[in-house]
């Protein structure tokens, strides 16, 4: 028998480390394969995630028809992708690898700075849609005798770029957008309130939450102070809250925002810490949503409830968006009927216009198709004083939309 030289030992040991190593992958792969193919076969369905904050496709029934057309391949397509055993995990260790082994900055659009989770916006928008609807009800509720008034949020990415945060080679058109989105405003002949005039003086954590794209309650009421001063002339008797009529109050736990959850926590610094505001002496109004659905309070309390790492506790302010929102104080100071356009910037305003104005109503028109509400009609059959528009300015597809509701 021939003797193996040395080198063609060392050959043969590497084959067969590497026949094992091959074979100890494969099967594992295999494993892997058939483990979640089982779990999704036979396993709990999961209906939400809590790191992404949505429902999850559910498996779907089977129908000849449904096979047909092919809706039930894509459903089940979706629903096999939501499904996968072990979801969240695999989101975060993909999310860590990136952040740490091949040191993307950025991911999912969003970007660290300091902290600071930012999405910056690349492409410029026109808002000509949106221009033209304002136009239109500008002269609509001119005739109505309804006056019509804008307040516009300063977006988390045009304070980053008012500061100069972002590194050089990140691009955004965010603050030039707010302009164009003005110059509109201006060219209906719609009183502007700029709030960045007043929310430029503080820094970005004392506005803005820094894992999330919304504002604070500390900001929004910033925000609402401005607005009660601009609207102080036309309704007068309005009385405005102040800071000290307010009690600041701590959610237990962490807050790991709308941008954590878009990137999960590998990208995250620090969660933030979430404080709301009340009035010492409570709230003094009721909410009804979508018309009959009354009862409710401004602050959703079973939202805090939940514990979880990625509980969005901005549903804390209205409980979420609905297409209407009423809002009626107990014991009206005033029978003012402050109709207000918004988008979920405006949730912790309303809770605090509620308090300054006998019924405040919101329309948000993103919901409209499950409850359609015709805005024109709207104001004038429900003796409405004022129109005023809240929105953060990274509305640009919201043009089409308001106008499909005037």
């Amino acid at each position: 028998m021939k003797r193996l030289s040395s080198t063609e030992l060392k050959h043969a040991k590497k084959r067969k480390l590497s026949w094992v190593t091959n074979s100890i992958l494969f099967f594992s792969f295999i494993g892997i394969l058939f483990y979640g193919f089982a779990v999704f076969a036979f396993g709990t369905e999961e209906d939400t995630s809590d790191i992404e904050g949505r429902a999850l496709e559910q498996r779907p029934e089977f129908s000849v028809s449904t096979f047909l057309d092919g809706t039930y391949m894509e459903t089940f397509a979706s629903s096999a992708n939501d499904q996968v055993f072990q979801r969240d995990l695999w989101i975060e260790g993909q999310s860590w690898f990136q952040r740490n082994v091949l040191r993307q900055a950025m991911n999912n659009g969003v970007i660290n700075v300091d902290g600071m989770l930012l999405s910056p916006e690349t492409n410029a928008s026109e808002y000509s849609s949106f221009g033209e609807f304002l136009k239109d009800l500008k002269v609509e509720m001119d005739e109505a005798d309804i006056p019509v008034y804008f307040a516009s949020a300063p977006s988390k990415p045009v304070y980053a770029t008012r500061r100069d945060l972002f590194p050089p080679y990140v691009e955004s058109v965010d603050a030039a957008n707010r302009d164009e989105l003005h110059q509109r405003i201006e060219e209906a002949d719609i009183p502007l309130f700029n709030l960045e005039e007043r929310l430029g003086e503080y820094e970005g954590e004392d506005i803005y939450f820094m894992t999330d794209h919304h504002w604070r309650a500390e900001g929004a009421f910033k925000a609402y102070e401005q607005i009660m001063r601009d609207l102080g002339e036309q309704f007068p008797g309005a009385d405005a809250l102040s800071l000290s009529d307010m009690e600041t109050k701590t959610v237990d736990g962490p807050f790991y925002g709308s941008s954590a959850r878009e990137i999960s926590i590998s990208y995250v610094e620090e969660p933030d810490t979430f404080t709301y505001l009340e009035p010492k002496d409570g709230f003094s109004t009721t909410v009804c949503r979508n018309g009959d659905d009354c009862g409710y309070e401004v602050l959703d309390r079973d939202v805090l409830n939940n514990t979880t790492d990625f509980t969005n506790y901005y549903n804390l302010f209205m409980g979420d968006n609905y297409a209407q929102a009423t809002i009626t104080q107990e014991n009206p100071d005033n029978d003012y009927h402050l109709l207000v356009l918004k988008d979920s910037y405006a949730n912790p305003v309303l809770g605090y216009l509620g308090e300054s104005f006998g019924q405040v109503t919101a329309l948000d028109v993103r919901y409209f198709e499950d409850y359609p509400v015709d805005i024109t009609d709207y104001a004038r059959e429900n003796d409405v004083d004022g129109i005023l528009f809240l929105h953060n300015d990274r509305i640009s597809g919201l043009g089409s939309t308001y106008q499909e509701g005037l």
